[in-house]
């Protein structure tokens, strides 16, 4: 298990306090309000860019020789051979781990949907309530630290992305003054140039909700978003398309995808050589067939006399069980938890006279035995089972009290067999696996370089030392811009979840804890 990892200069942090030494170009200037700094360069002439392009639930095989410019990315930079998402391996709570480089047990937002307490009545919304988002994103951390630069102009930032529920998650916290942010110590800011995919006359709305990849990098590639230090960007149709029509429209979706890219490309030309580009996916894919679902509601709703109220949201390869009576004593939740557990399992007989199916459609759902994991996100201590592991870090009461997993190629449809149709699905384990390329014209990336696992077919719970993780971007990008974050610096004093990205960069070749290459993005 990976230990909690974060960037700390040490003692030997310059310290800065004079800004007619910065006028004068002997330093490259400071990025941050505190007393303590990175080393700085000489005059810090240049600017990084980097860039983080999401292709939304592509998968490392689906990288090949047609695929010309993931292809190039892949070969021109470092590729990871194991990655991981972060649980539930859905689209918000990974763009969010990767802007923040957090986990969802801290970051809280743990799904795509969850059952909102704070609204009376009780309410299934997207995870993309920004007041949710009780960790600093990169676009924070880059607003405190450089936008009191002295000398260079500020880093910009810019997000470019598909789908209006991730426009919505990184919209900050003034997007909706009405609802504080449940961590009182974290106020977040959108990027400075900030697309809602809604305003283009290609986008699809409900249940689609998002703008196909053309117009989506057509935007991308227009100032100020293409002119921005530090880009974020999701293209969206290689995982619409699946969720679709299957396969064979998402193998038509990428070849398009790959196109796009090319066009990023061409359009960094000039900065290439001072540019950092991270190729990454959100999470992986996974396919079912129309009768291979898994529906709990109607059980839910069999054992209310006994257990109390409960829903359950289905996030395709999850499905959250909520209670609904919150003033309840956590023993009492816990045991009505633990019958339930039991019933969806097989291990115990079900209450209330309701039969647990053996097999096939009935008047209470499908076959449970699809059911590979359940667990509780506080620990019951009179069912240990029930633990989640640990080095998933995602227990948060927006999962729900009770987390289901899908067995590969079934899904859950929540509260109604028909509710959730789609072939396509992802949130259980086997699509935690996700692709992560370090890749640019940089001469600090490695070029040519795989990383594979230390151990023989890892699981997709091992968390090795060298495979990345998406919480690992928002720490590397931190290192690269030279933010210079410590724990302290954290609301909870925690610092990353993620670690840099060390493996990828030459400058830790011959210094296993080298400093930042920039300070604010700047360097000789």
């Amino acid at each position: 298990v990976r230990g909690r990892q974060w960037i700390d200069w040490g003692q030997d942090a310059r310290q800065i306090h004079s800004p007619l030494i910065l006028a004068a170009g002997l330093l490259g200037g400071s990025c941050s309000n505190s007393d303590s700094t990175p080393a700085v360069p000489a005059t810090g002439a240049k600017k990084l860019t980097v860039v983080v392009a999401v292709v939304d639930s592509l998968m490392p095989q689906e990288i090949i020789a047609a695929t010309t410019n993931l292809n190039s990315l892949k070969t021109g930079g470092t590729f990871y051979a194991e990655s991981r998402s972060v649980f539930v391996a859905e689209t918000i709570p990974n763009h969010v781990a990767m802007m923040t480089g957090i986990n969802p047990a801290r970051s809280g937002i743990a799904n795509n949907n969850f059952l909102d307490y704070a609204v009376s009545p009780l309410a299934e919304h997207d995870s993309s309530v920004p007041e949710e988002l009780t960790a600093n994103t990169l676009f924070t951390w880059i607003n405190r630290r450089c936008r009191d630069f002295p000398v260079n102009p500020d880093i910009r930032t810019s997000a470019t992305l598909s789908k209006k529920y991730l426009f919505e998650i990184f919209e900050g916290d003034a997007a909706n003054p009405d609802r504080a942010n449940r961590n009182p110590a974290v106020n977040n800011v959108p990027p400075d140039a900030h697309w809602d995919p809604r305003t283009s006359q290609a986008y699809i709305p409900s249940p689609d909700e998002h703008t196909p990849d053309a117009p989506t990098m057509q935007q991308a590639l227009t100032q100020p978003f293409i002119d921005a230090d530090f880009m974020f960007i999701n293209l969206g149709d290689v995982d619409r398309s699946a969720h679709a029509g299957g396969p064979a429209a998402r193998s038509t979706a990428l070849e398009d995808t790959d196109t796009q890219l090319g066009l990023l490309r061409d359009a960094l030309q000039d900065r290439w050589e001072n540019t950092v580009l991270f190729l990454v996916s959100d999470h992986g894919m996974d396919y079912s067939t129309p009768d291979s679902y898994i529906n709990v509601q109607p059980t839910l709703d069999g054992l209310q006399g006994c257990l109390g109220g409960m829903v359950a949201i289905d996030n395709g390869g999850t499905d959250s069980i909520y209670l609904t009576d919150r003033s309840q004593p956590l023993a009492d939740r816990q045991t009505a938890l633990r019958s339930l557990r039991a019933c969806l399992l097989g291990t115990a007989p079900c209450d209330c006279g309701v039969r647990r199916p053996n097999g096939g459609p009935s008047d209470f759902g499908n076959d449970f035995d699809n059911i590979e994991f359940a667990w509780y996100t506080v620990d019951d201590p009179a069912d240990p089972t029930g633990t989640m592991p640990a080095n998933l870090d995602s227990k948060h009461s927006n999962l729900g009290d009770l987390v289901l997993t899908a067995k590969t190629g079934f899904r859950f449809s929540e509260a109604s067999r028909q509710s959730n149709p789609i072939p396509g699905n992802h949130g259980h384990p086997v699509t935690l696996r996700n692709t992560l390329i370090v890749s640019g014209g940089s001469p600090w990336v490695k070029k040519g370089q795989v990383i594979n696992a230390s151990i023989a077919n890892p699981t997709v719970f091992d968390r090795l030392p060298e495979q990345s993780e998406n919480v690992d971007i928002a720490p590397t990008v931190a290192w690269l811009l030279g933010l210079g974050l410590k724990p302290a610096d954290f609301p909870d004093g925690q610092g990353f979840d993620g670690r840099v990205l060390k493996e990828a960069f030459v400058q830790f070749d011959a210094n296993p804890d080298a400093a930042s290459p920039t300070v604010c993005g700047r360097f000789d």
